[in-house]
């Protein structure tokens, strides 16, 4: 669920950022704006549905934490000549295959086969978790800009998206 439906730029916007934005055309887009009483007042705890594509040895390790967290390295999408996109079947069968191999060189071997098999996953965090770097870094920072709960309507986020 969005923290709030795209607002468009607010009226009151510098020139600045109001050229800045028309630099990007319509590759710039979903403009909108939030007050820091609103991203505080959201739900970060709910959880949030992500996908990415990985590789037989990124499967493993992920399985390997029981999927309860977001893969360590995942691509949004992955092309080239060697390249075997297989469905998630596929690869719970490559798992279970490299299981059945002794450790060692034999499951490196086998992963070193399978480097450019990708299969599509998907798992779920907490909505926090999926901001982390803006949770740690930026809103500390909007906080201590608003300098108390007196401050948190009058700073606000401007922002769009691209392509």
């Amino acid at each position: 669920m969005p923290v709030s439906p795209a607002r468009g730029i607010p009226d009151d916007a510098t020139p600045q950022y109001r050229q800045f934005a028309a630099e990007w055309g319509e590759d710039g887009h979903s403009h909108s704006y939030l007050t820091l009483r609103e991203l505080l007042d959201y739900d970060w705890t709910q959880r949030v549905r992500l996908e990415g594509w990985l590789n037989l040895g990124e499967w493993v390790t992920w399985t390997g934490n029981n999927r309860a967290k977001a893969p360590d390295t995942y691509c949004a999408g992955i092309i080239g000549r060697s390249i075997r996109h297989v469905s998630t079947g596929t690869m719970e069968k490559l798992l279970e295959r490299y299981h059945a191999l002794s450790a060692g060189q034999e499951r490196a071997s086998f992963l070193a086969e399978n480097a450019d098999t990708y299969a599509q996953a998907t798992w779920h965090i907490p909505a926090y978790a999926a901001i982390d770097y803006f949770w740690a870094e930026t809103v500390p920072v909007l906080l201590h800009i608003a300098r108390g709960t007196s401050g948190l309507d009058r700073v606000r986020i401007v922002f769009f998206f691209n392509n």
